[in-house]
């Protein structure tokens, strides 16, 4: 147990730092395997390689072609012309719960968080830059609207941590649905109040937007970005296409979800570039003549290579929490948690929130305790199965939003953005309203209002 809390000790400290995810994961790695018995080679032969072997194998392609679609969208003044439109319509004052109910959409539509930033980003991006904000506080408004009501909370939520809660403990994907819907509200009303407060610290201290870091995006006037329905043709396409494919419908065989992303993505990216080619000829007033041919190919080799940074910090922090779940000092977790208390439903929150800590994916954290638990828990008298699905979905998203988790690091690749600015919105916006929603829940469910 010791090493574990060294090693996330040590991860944090060099991720604050602005290290690499690829050393981070690997001191914290060796670490955990060293004092657990594992040896150096031992450690990455046997645990962390074939762990992010596994990882690679499945996302890779799905992160490369994410890579492609955020590139090509975003350079044909696409991604521009939608976030001037959206810009145009809320005005500064209300774009943060704009942009909050647009991604809560998003997730409930099935995008996940793999691949939402490379969606959200180049939206997002031009936004920032027009308003002269910091890149930080539309990071944060994306990750409070998917890790939180959109996410768990909201019945039939295609997300992993509700689709697997529901399938484990064999109840619906729409259980109860009141107590979803009470904690959306109340994490909701929380996210709300929270980014408003960042912006307006933001604001104080005289934070701006910061060009030359993360994705390359470059700004473009509204003059040189294509028309409405060009530009949101293709982003429509991609979520039709995921939601058909992923699900089978019309007839096609269903796809893993991976692989349907992956799909949607190159098929969205030759729809944009084929309703845009013209938009991707370098116009601008001052910039060196460009055709639109030789544009597209650097945005199409620099999409590639924009989707690989985040998937090699994915991998990297998914063989890391793989090294941890393996070592012996692992097991005394499961009993640390059946004697924490008696009631169910806090049992389960509780669970989530430890498993959360190793895990860091709210999905990972909500296959986990149901697979270990979920038997036992149904197994007690009086015990709602509906109830208790909502709670895990719920809570999982709390303590699994560490600074060590895979995502984070592959949004901070993404966006160019710290640690620190990653994650401590984050706190305040994602773990402390889902605690506060789970035990809203979790108090209801215990007496027997679900």
């Amino acid at each position: 147990m010791l090493g574990i809390v060294i090693a996330i000790a040590a991860l944090i400290a060099l991720a604050w730092r602005r290290w690499s995810a690829v050393v981070c994961a690997l001191v914290g790695t060796l670490i955990v395997g060293v004092m657990n018995g594992f040896g150096v080679w031992g450690t990455l032969t046997d645990h962390w390689l074939p762990a992010a072997g596994g990882w690679v194998s499945t996302f890779i392609l799905m992160f490369l072609t994410a890579g492609l679609y955020a590139k090509l969208i975003s350079d044909s003044g696409a991604a521009t012309r939608i976030a001037y439109w959206i810009l145009d319509r809320t005005g500064e004052k209300y774009i943060f719960p704009a942009l909050i109910i647009i991604t809560m959409i998003l997730t409930y539509g099935g995008i996940s968080g793999l691949i939402l930033i490379f969606v959200f980003w180049p939206i997002a991006l031009p936004i920032a830059r027009k308003l002269n904000k910091p890149r930080y506080l539309f990071v944060a408004s994306m990750y409070f609207a998917f890790l939180t009501g959109a996410y768990g909370g909201l019945p039939g939520t295609p997300q992993t941590a509700n689709v697997a809660a529901a399938e484990i403990l064999g109840v619906s994907s729409t259980a109860a649905p009141v107590l979803g819907i009470i904690a959306t509200v109340v994490m909701l009303a929380a996210d709300l109040w929270v980014i408003s407060m960042l912006d307006k610290h933001a604001m104080k201290k005289g934070r701006t937007f910061e060009e030359g870091i993360g994705m390359d995006i470059a700004g473009r006037s509204a003059e040189s970005c294509p028309a409405m329905w060009r530009a949101l043709i293709p982003i429509l396409v991609l979520l039709a296409l995921f939601v058909i494919l992923s699900n089978g419908y019309l007839g096609l065989p269903k796809m893993p979800s991976a692989a349907a992303v992956s799909t949607a993505n190159v098929i969205a990216s030759i729809v944009c570039v084929a309703l845009n080619f013209k938009y991707y000829a370098n116009n601008e007033e001052g910039a060196a003549e460009e055709k639109a041919g030789a544009h597209i190919k650097k945005s199409i080799i620099g999409g590639f290579q924009d989707g690989l940074g985040p998937a090699v910090a994915m991998f990297s922090m998914v063989a890391f929490t793989a090294v941890v779940a393996a070592t012996p000092a692992f097991e005394y977790i499961t009993g640390f948690i059946q004697g924490a208390t008696d009631q169910p439903y806090f049992q389960s929150l509780i669970a989530t929130q430890i498993y959360g800590l190793f895990a860091g994916s709210a999905g990972a954290t909500a296959t986990a305790v149901c697979n270990t638990f979920g038997a036992q828990w149904l197994a007690m008298p009086g015990v709602n199965p509906d109830a208790l699905m909502r709670v895990i979905a719920i809570s999982a998203s709390g303590l699994s939003t560490v600074p060590y988790s895979a995502g984070l690091f592959a949004v901070m690749d993404v966006t160019g953005i710290s640690m620190k600015e990653a994650w401590l919105p984050q706190l305040f916006g994602v773990i402390i309203p889902v605690l506060i929603a789970s035990v809203l829940c979790a108090s209801l469910a215990t007496a027997g209002i679900a």
